[in-house]
């Protein structure tokens, strides 16, 4: 096995985070991640986190090439984008706004 091409700041009590576990877990997708607790605070922020993400907000995905995305939103469009199969979010028509 590889070892993972992207890093997820997060944090397991944010609902943000766990949407993108779960798409994690339903395309297969979730040994290509490396998981980087944030424990965010106003009075001592995550340096790590804060580098590439103006926002210092989580979830963030540190992709491969060194650009993180930010916005959970964002990184459901990519992750979902990235597997094999069918997407969970069909990319248009009627299936695509009844899915959201």
């Amino acid at each position: 096995m590889s070892a993972p091409s992207m890093t997820l700041f997060h944090n397991p009590a944010s609902p943000y985070v766990r949407k993108v576990m779960v798409l994690l877990h339903e395309t297969g997708q979730l040994d290509r991640v490396a998981l980087q607790h944030s424990q965010l605070s106003p009075v001592s922020p995550d340096a790590a986190l804060n580098q590439d993400n103006p926002l210092g907000k989580i979830p963030a995905l540190r992709l491969a090439d060194g650009n993180v995305l930010y916005d959970s939103r964002v990184i459901l469009d990519y992750l979902d984008q990235q597997h094999v199969g069918n997407p969970l979010i069909p990319r248009e028509g009627s299936a695509r706004w009844r899915r959201l």
